[in-house]
């Protein structure tokens, strides 16, 4: 499997409110239309980690998200054709990200999965 992982804040003037209605009554089923995408998780961001030493990370206003999202693809060639689906298939401009969502990074990882024998 592998993931598209991209981090994000709210585009000021946009309320969460406004935001968390569009993202999933309107983008995440524009993007889950698409037969190559297996799984969408949004992770809400609630606070940063504290450090070893107990106190509050300390992290740069630009390198704070309100969300990580993960975009889950059977594998490499599933990702390539799920940017060509969009391609042959695009996203309404006024339904897209463009001024509610300000993008912080868009990674392709490959994941690796350890769990607990139960």
């Amino acid at each position: 499997m592998i993931k598209a992982l991209l981090g994000y804040g709210i585009v000021e003037g946009v309320s969460e409110e406004e935001y968390e209605r569009w993202l999933f009554d309107v983008h995440a089923p524009d993007l889950l239309a698409n037969p190559h995408v297996d799984r969408i998780v949004f992770n809400k961001i609630l606070y940063p980690v504290t450090s070893a030493s107990g106190g509050t990370a300390q992290i740069p206003p630009s390198q704070t998200f309100y969300r990580i999202a993960e975009m889950h693809f059977a594998d490499h060639d599933a990702y390539q054709s799920y940017r060509a689906w969009f391609d042959e298939n695009p996203l309404a401009v006024e339904r897209g990200p463009a001024g509610r969502t300000d993008f912080k990074f868009y990674l392709i990882g490959e994941s690796t999965v350890v769990e607990r024998d139960r």
